[in-house]
């Protein structure tokens, strides 16, 4: 049985005062007389004190639970969550023009959802960020262990997620450094972090992705790239219509393995070459030696109070008491 608390427990000695009370009120009815019942309501003698007296103990009730609202009283509930072990890890995925290419069908960046869906279904206990971008980084949603808001979000993402027009090309460098300001935010000691880039390898804007790469080692942050693209140049078609740059030439794309496999090595980091979906099966494995740590236990307590069910029972026993009231003891006669 759940121990009962207090939030006024000191009202609860005011309950003292109703033995007198009491003691008066049974006094004060012997010289008491009701001479307004009509005949067909009138008791004997003997009966009407009693039923007096019956009123008595009703309106001792009516005190009493009055005094037990005001009091207080409710139990505590405790919930504790407890999560489990993992590692911290953002998802860098590239969603330029170029991953329209269908090289991978039926394109680049349906594929780069599904090997990231497969790979959030199988991190349990892991906090997951996901950063998307082409010439600007975007953050789709910072760390959260929430999974089923993750792989909804990895859904959404589409080639008009961003104004190509406005925010074309891969700033690869840019995006590494998102992420691992990210990672940094939220860092808790003794749990490994990770952040896993996607990309066809065409970096084309912003910060050189070495100096990205390094300044990524230099934070203890693993660095898992994974190349996606055919072995031969394609031209990319958006809607049907081959996608036109801003030079206005047909987008012709390739996968830069050299600059990929530098950019991992800078970030003392490890490249991968995605034939399919298992890829990220080498890379989970990866990551099952990275440092794990729980996140902070936390205790949730919230308080269950029994004042609406008092309130319910105090709000019967004075309707009864009106009634009784009127109907038994202050009826006039007709």
């Amino acid at each position: 049985m759940s121990e009962i608390h207090w939030n006024n427990p000191s009202v609860m000695w005011l309950s003292i005062l109703i033995i007198p009370y009491l003691i008066i009120r049974f006094r004060k009815s012997k010289n008491q007389l009701v001479p307004y019942s009509p005949l067909q309501f009138q008791k004997t003698g003997k009966t009407r004190w009693y039923l007096s007296k019956f009123k008595y103990l009703w309106e001792v009730l009516l005190l009493f639970f009055l005094l037990l609202g005001f009091a207080g009283p409710h139990k505590l509930a405790h919930k504790k969550l407890i999560q489990e072990e993992g590692q911290d890890i953002a998802l860098v995925l590239d969603v330029s023009a170029s991953m329209q290419a269908k090289d991978f069908p039926p394109n680049r960046l349906e594929v780069l959802k599904k090997m990231s869906s497969e790979f959030i279904k199988k991190s349990s206990g892991s906090r997951i960020g996901v950063y998307i971008f082409a010439q600007d980084t975007f953050t789709q949603t910072p760390l959260t262990n929430n999974h089923s808001i993750l792989l909804e979000l990895i859904e959404s993402i589409s080639f008009e997620i961003i104004d190509h027009s406005q925010s074309g090309g891969t700033a690869i460098g840019d995006a590494l450094l998102s992420a691992t300001d990210g990672l940094l935010k939220v860092r808790i000691p003794k749990r490994g972090q990770a952040i896993i880039l996607i990309t066809d390898g065409e970096n084309s804007f912003g910060v050189d992705p070495i100096l990205a790469a390094r300044y990524v080692e230099s934070k203890q942050i693993r660095l898992y790239i994974i190349g996606l693209a055919g072995d031969d140049p394609i031209t990319v078609y958006v809607n049907g219509s081959p996608f036109i740059t801003s030079t206005g030439e047909s987008l012709v794309t390739s996968l830069e393995d050299s600059q990929l496999k530098e950019i991992a090595k800078a970030a003392g980091g490890k490249y991968y070459r995605a034939k399919n979906v298992e890829t990220f099966t080498m890379i989970f494995n990866e990551l099952q030696q990275l440092e794990k740590a729980p996140l902070e236990i936390k205790t949730l307590s919230n308080k269950i109070y029994y004042t609406s069910y008092i309130a319910l029972l105090l709000f019967a026993l004075f309707f009864i008491w009106l009634v009784w009231e009127g109907f038994i003891f202050r009826r006039p006669m007709r």
